[in-house]
C-alpha cells in the first residue's frame, strides 16, 4: 500500500520534472537563438567576402559557442535544483503519520506555485524552512517571537529564538503561514506574535 509520504514525493518528482523541462527548453532556446543569429550573420557576409577558411572557422565557432552556452546554462543551475529537491524528499521520507497529516493540511492552503513545495515543513516540534541553497531548522520551544510583514511576492517572516534570529522571504499566503503560527502557539504559549 502506498503511503501518504510516497504520494507526496511522487508529486515532488513531477514538480522536479517540470523544473528540469523548463530549464532545458530555456537553455536550448538560448543556444539556438545564438546559433541562428551567428550563422545568419556569417551567411549574410558570405564566403566570397570572408574567404573559405574564415567562413568555415566562423561557422565552427557558431557550433562550439552554441554548445558551450547550452552546457553553461544547463549544468550550473541543474546541480542546486537537484539538491533542492533532494532535501525536500529526504525530509518528507522521515515524517511521521501525524507530521504528514500536518503537511497535507498545509498543502491544501498553499498557493498554486507552492503546492507540494512548501516554504516550510513542521516536523515534530521543529519547523524546517527551505531556501534554494540551504535549510534552517528551528525548535518551536526555543522561539520567543514571530513577526510577519507583507512583501511584494508574499511575506517576510522574522523568528527570534533564544540563540538567533531567522529572516525568510516566503511565497506563502497568510492562511499557510497562519497554520505555522497556530501550531507553534499550541506548543509554546510564550511566543509573541506580530501579524500585518
Amino acid at each position: 500500500m502506498e503511503t501518504n509520504n510516497n504520494k507526496f514525493i511522487q508529486k515532488i518528482y513531477l514538480r522536479r520534472w517540470f523544473a528540469y523541462s523548463f530549464l532545458l527548453i530555456f537553455t536550448i532556446a538560448c543556444s539556438l537563438t545564438f546559433f541562428i543569429a551567428t550563422v545568419n550573420e556569417t551567411s549574410s557576409i558570405g564566403k566570397h567576402l570572408l574567404g573559405e577558411e574564415r567562413y568555415t572557422a566562423r561557422m565552427n565557432d557558431s557550433y562550439l559557442f552554441s554548445v558551450a552556452i547550452l552546457l553553461l546554462t544547463t549544468l550550473p543551475p541543474l546541480i542546486p535544483i537537484n539538491l533542492f529537491f533532494k532535501r525536500y524528499i529526504k525530509i518528507i521520507e522521515t515524517l511521521s503519520i501525524m507530521d504528514m497529516e500536518k503537511l497535507e493540511k498545509q498543502n491544501e492552503m498553499a498557493p498554486f506555485f507552492n503546492k507540494y513545495l512548501p516554504g516550510y515543513i513542521i516536523k515534530d516540534k521543529h519547523v524546517i524552512f527551505f531556501k534554494f541553497f540551504n535549510i534552517t531548522e528551528i525548535q518551536l520551544m526555543d522561539i520567543q517571537k514571530i513577526s510577519l510583514s507583507k512583501g511584494r511576492a508574499g511575506y517576510y517572516i522574522y523568528i527570534k529564538t533564544t540563540a538567533s534570529t531567522f529572516i525568510g522571504a516566503m511565497a506563502e499566503n497568510i492562511e499557510s503561514l497562519s497554520y505555522l503560527i497556530n501550531y507553534a502557539s499550541q506548543l509554546n504559549k510564550s511566543i509573541i506574535f506580530s501579524m500585518p
